[in-house]
């Protein structure tokens, strides 16, 4: 740490939920202290953000690992912890202006002029076309198609307070998150073009870029793919063309599984008792001769019923790319259902399977 105007210098980054705010107290070669406020889910984002904080001071470094288990929290603070340092040493404009001690006033130093920026909210996407003096936010015109008695209310409030205090800084609606958090993106981007932070003509640089696998159905970056696969209140394994497990998710394992399974062959990581079965399952299922398979069986220590289910994977073109064995703690349901197969017994291929839910014609 150096070249440090001693102060208190603001920051702020998105999390998981909601924006990390940061206040970073420095002296010209340290930081001093760090004050956060943020909206993450307390057992999680929540004890991330501080424990980054803990050791942001205690190495003088936003060079440090992030938490495992909350990668959006822990990077946020990261980016708002540089942010302020970045305005402690000149290198970026204050996020909410300037404090003139000799009006009392917050001062921005903006090119006149009228700006737009976009932000996703709850109903879509939201714009805000945001006029600025050269001190001065003077209007901040809303478009979008956020619920007029909710989402589109927290705007009218959200644009009155930041027109009153003259801060950038965005607090969170009760019941319309969504809509304050894309009116902070929107007025984030606004407000960098009118400080030149942001030029809109620029090309992203590639780290900017959150990469996102297109669906049918829609779209995900990575890492939200990862978590949605991790939330699943089932374990599943992913069993490529080649009959070698390729992937497993981590949470809700009923079986064990370690990163060393990765790559063996499917039958192999069965006990020699249920191989041939477990074979001719994958053969079948492999070929189209089977659509699926269910069955269970009762652990050793009697607690509870395993429930397991196997279907084939197909892309558009019909081709099979795998397989995907998905696992639950069935005991809720399985003594609810007319008697479904036990470990070691295959279903009739012939026949619907209505645990996977098949209706054929």
């Amino acid at each position: 740490m150096n070249n440090l105007k001693p102060g208190t210098y603001k920051g702020r980054s998105t999390g998981y939920h909601d924006y990390i705010t940061v206040d970073v107290k420095v002296d010209e070669e340290k930081i001093l202290e760090i004050n956060y406020s943020e909206n993450e889910t307390p057992n999680k984002g929540g004890l991330a953000v501080a424990k980054m904080v803990e050791e942001i001071i205690k190495q003088q470094s936003i060079e440090i690992d992030t938490v495992s288990g909350a990668t959006y929290a822990s990077e946020g603070t990261l980016r708002a912890v540089a942010y302020a340092l970045g305005v402690a040493r000149g290198e970026r404009a204050p996020i909410d202006g300037e404090f003139n001690e000799e009006t009392g006033r917050i001062e921005h130093n903006f090119t006149p002029g009228t700006y737009s920026g976009n932000g996703d909210g709850y109903k879509g996407e939201i714009n805000l076309n945001v006029t600025v003096s050269e001190k001065k936010i003077e209007k901040i015109e809303y478009q979008g198609k956020e619920t007029p008695d909710i989402g589109g209310k927290a705007i009218e409030e959200i644009i009155a307070g930041v027109l009153r205090k003259q801060s950038s800084q965005i607090d969170t609606i009760s019941g319309a998150t969504f809509s304050s958090r894309g009116s902070q993106e929107a007025l984030d981007y606004a407000l960098g073009i009118a400080t030149g932070e942001i030029d809109p003509d620029a090309e992203p640089q590639l780290e900017d870029l959150e990469p996102r696998i297109q669906f049918k159905g829609g779209s995900l970056t990575i890492e939200q793919i990862e978590a949605v696969l991790n939330a699943l209140p089932v374990e599943i394994t992913f069993v490529g063309p080649d009959l070698r497990f390729q992937y497993f998710n981590e949470e809700h394992h009923e079986f064990h599984r370690s990163q060393a399974s990765l790559g063996s062959h499917f039958i192999d990581c069965h006990p020699p008792h249920v191989r041939e079965f477990v074979g001719k399952l994958a053969g079948e299922l492999a070929d189209g001769t089977r659509k699926s398979e269910t069955h269970w069986f009762t652990r050793k220590s009697g607690d509870r019923k395993i429930f397991v289910s196997y279907v084939p994977l197909f892309n558009r073109k019909g081709k099979s790319v795998g397989f995907m064995e998905y696992v639950q703690n069935g005991t809720p349901f399985i003594e609810s259902i007319s008697e479904p197969n036990r470990r070691g017994e295959l279903s009739d291929p012939n026949e619907p399977n209505p645990f996977a839910r098949e209706k054929w014609d």
